[in-house]
């Protein structure tokens, strides 16, 4: 299997993650119903969903990918946890084995179809939510905020991305889902494949301001990207952005994984902290490893830190 890397103040006790707050950088170490939403398919008519369909969501304009039915082997296995902690080491000293091994044990995972959104929630997006009164004012100040319009939105709680799912009919990703999408049948260690490439997602590259930053690749941005920017990071199922960026808030609650079969995992039924994946604009290529995971505290607001959502097909 494959990769991956963490940032900042990283407190592993059972990967129990402190609380990062505005401008920290996080670790890089109840799933909803369907909507009932008419979508205006883009393309793709009045059949059953197929591998390559899109719709595109009436509320917010959001385009939908769908991700078919099946199976993967979700996680690392010991040959990934030692390649993802020898990148980490490449780019940076604060590497720990935890960091990844919460990464384990491998296990099936069998999923129903679903869509989700292709691109990443934006600034634009989630200020007609504000408008319509069904999300809450983020929390970050100033220009933290960085880039308008179609740069993702961050600095939002967990409650919030969740408020905003819901106000589309739609709801977060589960662990288990968002893998998926990013990795597909074949468990690929990147979103494009198994050999990282610089010039497909936003991380921290040579603009990066952090000691860890990558010169070998220019991306363009010192902090998050419009979102879409990079088609040829596209996941097997079309979906952008999900390595770097911005990191992505997910449904489940953060725990140790199970070596069980699961069909349609939900995460823990308690915890206090959600999980996070994809990395984001100040992470290194060890952490914008599709397997890789960390967590966030469900009231906190995080300045590199998005969601997108989901909506289950039946």
């Amino acid at each position: 299997m494959r990769p991956i890397r963490a940032i900042v103040l990283f407190a592993v006790a059972m990967m129990s993650v402190p609380g990062c707050t505005v401008g920290e950088t996080l670790p890089e170490s109840g799933i909803a119903t369907k909507s009932e939403t008419p979508i205006e398919p883009t393309g793709e008519v009045d059949h059953t969903p197929s591998l390559g369909d899109t719709r595109t969501r009436p509320i917010d304009g959001a385009v939908m990918v769908y991700v078919p039915a099946g199976e993967f082997e979700m996680g690392s296995d010991e040959q990934e946890v030692d390649f993802a902690l020898q990148l980490c080491m490449e780019y940076d000293t604060n590497c720990r084995r935890p960091y990844f091994s919460v990464e384990q044990p491998v296990h099936t995972v069998v999923l129903d179809g679903f869509w989700i959104d292709k691109t990443e929630v934006t600034n634009s997006q989630y200020r007609q939510c504000e408008s319509a009164g069904a999300c809450g004012e983020l929390g970050c100040e100033g220009e933290v905020l960085l880039g308008d319009g179609e740069y993702p939105v961050v600095c939002m709680t967990w409650d919030q991305a969740a408020a905003y799912c819901e106000w589309v009919e739609a709801r977060l990703p589960s662990e288990a889902e968002w893998e998926y999408a990013a990795r597909g049948p074949e468990a690929r260690r990147y979103p494009w494949g198994d050999d990282f490439d610089g010039t497909v997602l936003n991380y921290c590259d040579v603009n990066c301001t952090l000691d860890k930053r990558d010169e070998k690749f220019d991306d363009g941005y010192t902090r998050s990207a419009p979102v879409g920017s990079y088609l040829g990071g596209a996941s097997w199922v079309g979906a952008l952005d999900l390595a770097g960026n911005v990191w992505e808030i997910g449904a489940d609650r953060y725990g140790s994984y199970s070596a069980d079969l699961q069909t349609n995992p939900t995460g823990p039924l308690s915890g206090n902290r959600r999980v996070a994946r994809g990395g984001s604009w100040h992470t290194s290529p060890d952490h914008v490893r599709s397997a890789l995971r960390t967590n966030i505290g469900a009231d906190q607001f995080v300045d590199h830190a998005g969601f997108r959502c989901v909506q289950s097909h039946h």
